[in-house]
């Protein structure tokens, strides 16, 4: 096991929504966090990548940075997204090789894996199949890192492994609707509209009016809400992740990383109108994509080697609320 204690770990994407949790841990275990931003360094330029990783003298490096959204960007900008992820996950596995880093974790997300409709998603299968065409270019993005894993192992010698992230949310993360992904969508989109009912309250109120004259909100998600999905609390995730990097050593698979519980986008939704107090209606919009109809990690080989307490659907849904209604100005200009 690695002992973190005095160590310099590298963070890409450190002032991010993952990268900041995974900070927090990385401090608590004694180490130095070493955050790699954008606005300091092109992750796309590989000689300012290997620059920045000379000078930082990291030991370890967590990879957490990664351009992406929801079935919409995914839509609007798959080469984009194929080019950024892929780009920046070879430059960085070439500098952290150049810099004698002495281990590296990638993060990927469960859109790596091949849409094939099997129960749950096993580390074995992930290369047995295209993933899903709604996300195919995140995904296959993604699949690199484990491919670079296996490769620079090959080649180098160099140390690294891949984790495989179930769906996060949680404070701090993206509630932009264009890049937002489900939990952040449903969360603005609710929040919004129960705070809009309550200024019509109030006015209805101040007009002397019947309440029952106040008109209720319509909120519009996308789909049928059949789909089901494994949601993951961001500081859960983020333990896990640094566990990983002291633990976690086979270079021929990826780790999944989750919860082992799926619910559907109906349940999501009725977990967060109950903590936001929502009065309103819910149109399901039939038109709109479901996406993969399921996506649930087996985390027996998780369980093997990572410990967690871990945070219940409706814990981390009414610890992100919150913090959303506090910060909510800066949280939907974030990008």
């Amino acid at each position: 096991m690695i002992d973190l204690t005095s160590k310099t770990v590298v963070i890409t994407g450190g002032e991010g929504f993952l990268g900041r949790a995974v900070s927090r841990v990385v401090r608590d275990r004694g180490a130095i966090p070493s955050i790699l931003s954008h606005k300091k360094v092109n992750l796309l330029d590989l000689n300012d990548t290997i620059k920045f990783f000379l000078e930082s003298s990291a030991d370890y490096c967590i990879h957490c940075a990664g351009y992406n959204g929801g079935i919409e960007f995914n839509q609007m900008y798959p080469a984009d997204i194929l080019y950024t992820n892929t780009i920046m996950g070879l430059n960085l596995y070439h500098a952290c090789e150049y810099a004698q880093v002495k281990k590296l974790v990638s993060i990927m997300t469960s859109c790596a894996y091949p849409d094939t409709g099997m129960e749950d998603l096993k580390e074995e299968t992930f290369w047995n199949g295209k993933p899903n065409k709604t996300i195919r270019a995140h995904g296959v993005a993604k699949r690199i890192l484990q491919a670079a894993t296996e490769a620079y192992k090959s080649q180098y010698d160099f140390n690294s492994v891949s984790v495989c992230v179930t769906n996060l949310y949680g404070p701090h993360d993206t509630f932009n609707l264009i890049r937002t992904k489900v939990v952040g969508a449903l969360i603005r989109k609710f929040v919004e509209a129960q705070i809009e009912y309550e200024l019509e309250k109030n006015r209805v109120i101040r007009s002397e009016l019947d309440i029952s004259k106040a008109e209720k909100p319509s909120v519009e998600c996308w789909g049928t809400g059949t789909p089901r999905r494994e949601f993951m609390y961001v500081g859960d995730a983020a333990e896990c992740i640094v566990q990983a990097l002291e633990k976690y050593e086979d270079i021929d698979e990826p780790l999944n990383i989750g919860t082992g519980e799926d619910i559907t986008i109906k349940e999501l939704v009725e977990h967060i109108t109950n903590t936001v107090g929502y009065e309103g209606e819910v149109f399901w919009d039939e038109n709109k994509p479901d996406g993969q109809l399921k996506k649930l990690l087996n985390v027996s080989k998780m369980q093997k080697v990572i410990q967690i307490d871990r945070t219940s659907i409706i814990d981390g849904l009414r610890k992100t609320i919150d913090w959303y209604i506090n910060n909510k100005k800066e949280a939907d200009t974030r990008m």
